[in-house]
Formats: structure tokens, C-alpha cells, sequence
């Protein structure tokens, strides 16, 4: 895997992320049950070529990368929880802008425990990208905001920064990649994070079971492009690029939902959603460049998890 195929599949993930945002937007379901099912119904699609690369014995992951798979997916699962309880207090604008501080929170975790020190463009990246994602999610309206709310949203950028740093700690990387079993990996992710929406449903009253093919089948749908191809793809592309690069790849996925509520919707974006675009696209792009930069320019647009050039900026 390298670094210039890991932004596409992050790009891809991001793709299949808004996707799963606009399937989510026509479910009639209850928040924390949708999040719960879309998690668990993934397991079994994973579970055949997950079990195929445990047969092969080159493939088979360590018990290091198992167990940061189980605790991955409780972070995830309590992102998932706190992002629809954010999004039921303060609306889905705000609660969106608020979850993506994971761009803010993953750098420092490097930081802290690698003493890989953050790019200084961020300081000016990140308050642009993050103004973007304000603008294209709608965020404007401030009004009646619930500090309970703000803590909530705040939670679950904490929690998807935790997942997404677990996840990249113990999966092996570079020469070691091959024994990253990804679908395993996965699978253990979708099982622990359904497991723990599932409880936190169960415990708040608020579990709903799907009724009819018509709900089983969409719910069958959102697991597949909202957990399996979206996950997939941004657990393989960490192995292969910078945190840095790969949390602000990902705000991209306010973008794609902007053109796809525009397609599937007719949803004409205002100019303030355009601009918000284009400010998220131009900090991606400065992200990039920034990266190659640091890098010494040997590498494309961003800088690899695992590349010598990197550890030669460790403090």
C-alpha cells in the first residue's frame, strides 16, 4: 500500500461515508438502533473472507492487532452513541462540526505518544477546514444551543479520534503489512462497536427492531456502504499515510454530501455551502502540499505512516 493509493481509498471512504449519511436521512429509524444494527449486520458479511485470511497463515494478525480491534470498536460504538444524541439536542449542523475536533485531537495523540510534533500550517489549516465544514453542514444558526449538546458532539470527535489512532497503532504496517488481516480487523470493529450501541439503546429505552423486508433490506444496505466498504477502506489507507492527512482527507465527506443531497434530493447547495466547499477542498489540498513539503518532496501527496523521512521529525 502506498501512500498515493491510500488517499484514494481514503477519498473512497469518504465517498461511501456521505453515501451512508444520505441513507440514513430516508431510514425511519431510531438513531442509536440504526447506528446499532448497521454495525452488527455487517459481521456476518465480513465473517467469510475474514475467515479466509485466518486459514492463510501469513495473513493471520497478532493478538496486539485483535485486541486493539475489541477496543476500537467500543470507541467507535460510543462515538456512534454520543453523534445521535448530539444530533437529537443540537441539530445535525452543528453536531457535524462539532464531531470533526478529530482532526484537531489526532495529531496531538501522535504528538503525545510518538513525539511526532504537528505541522505549523495546521494552526491556519484546521480553523479554515473546520469553518468549511460550519458552512456546508448549515451551522449558522446558533440559536437555543444546549451546552449538554455541545459536550455530547465533543464526545464523539473524541471517540472517532480514539478509534481512528487505536486502529493505526495496531495495525502492523510497512514491511509488516501483510499480516494486517483487514476483514478480521473489521470484523472485530463492527462486532464491538454494535455490541456497544446496542447496550447503550437497550439501556436508554430507545432500541427499535427493523419491520418488514423493506426495513431489513435497507438496513442490510447501510451496513454494507456505512461500515464495510467505508471502514475498509480507511483502516487499509492508514496503514500507508499520516494522521494528519488521513483526519483531513475526511472531512471531504461534508463535500460529497453536499453533491449527493444536490442529485438524489434536488437540493440546490446556497452559496454558502459552496463556499464551505471550496474552503474544505483548498485545506485538503494545503494538507497535501504541506506534507509533501516536510517530507522533502520524495514522496506524493502525503506523508507515509511509516517512512523514515517521517521519524527524522520526532522531537
Amino acid at each position: 500500500m502506498t501512500p498515493a493509493r491510500g488517499v484514494v481509498l481514503m477519498v473512497l471512504g469518504t465517498m461511501a461515508l456521505a453515501s451512508s449519511a444520505a441513507m440514513i436521512a430516508v431510514i425511519d429509524g431510531e438513531p442509536l438502533s440504526v447506528a446499532a444494527w448497521r454495525c452488527l449486520l455487517a459481521v456476518p458479511m465480513l465473517l467469510p473472507i475474514a475467515a479466509w485470511e485466518l486459514l492463510r497463515r501469513r495473513a493471520r494478525p497478532t493478538r496486539r492487532t485483535l485486541i486493539g480491534a475489541l477496543i476500537a470498536g467500543v470507541a467507535l460504538g460510543a462515538d456512534y452513541s454520543f453523534y445521535n444524541t448530539s444530533i437529537s439536542m443540537i441539530g445535525p449542523g452543528i453536531a457535524t462540526v462539532l464531531i470533526n475536533v478529530q482532526i484537531v485531537i489526532l495529531p496531538l495523540i501522535a504528538w503525545a505518544l510518538e513525539g511526532i510534533r504537528p505541522m505549523r500550517q495546521l494552526a491556519l489549516i484546521i480553523p479554515l477546514m473546520l469553518a468549511g465544514v460550519a458552512l456546508t453542514a448549515g451551522a449558522l444558526d446558533l440559536g437555543n444551543l444546549q451546552l449538554a449538546g455541545v459536550l455530547a458532539g465533543l464526545a464523539a470527535g473524541t471517540g472517532y479520534a480514539l478509534y481512528l489512532g487505536i486502529i493505526r497503532r495496531s495495525t502492523p504496517q510497512g514491511a509488516h503489512s501483510r499480516r494486517s488481516a483487514p476483514f478480521t480487523v473489521l470484523s472485530l470493529v463492527c462486532l464491538s462497536a454494535g455490541v456497544t450501541t446496542l447496550l447503550t439503546a437497550t439501556g436508554l429505552g430507545r432500541l427499535d427492531v427493523p419491520e418488514g423486508a423493506g426495513g431489513w433490506g435497507a438496513m442490510l444496505a447501510l451496513a454494507f456502504v456505512g461500515q464495510v466498504l467505508t471502514y475498509l477502506c480507511f483502516n487499509i489507507a492508514m496503514t500507508s499515510i499520516s494522521e494528519t492527512a488521513s483526519s483531513t482527507l475526511m472531512l471531504l465527506s461534508a463535500v460529497f454530501a453536499v453533491a449527493l443531497t444536490a442529485v438524489l434530493f434536488a437540493e440546490i447547495p446556497s452559496a454558502w455551502q459552496l463556499l464551505g466547499c471550496a474552503m474544505i477542498i483548498g485545506g485538503a489540498w494545503w494538507t497535501a502540499a504541506a506534507a509533501r513539503r516536510r517530507a522533502g518532496g520524495v514522496v506524493p501527496p502525503t506523508l507515509p505512516a511509516a517512512d523514515p523521512a517521517g521519524s527524522q521529525q520526532r522531537s
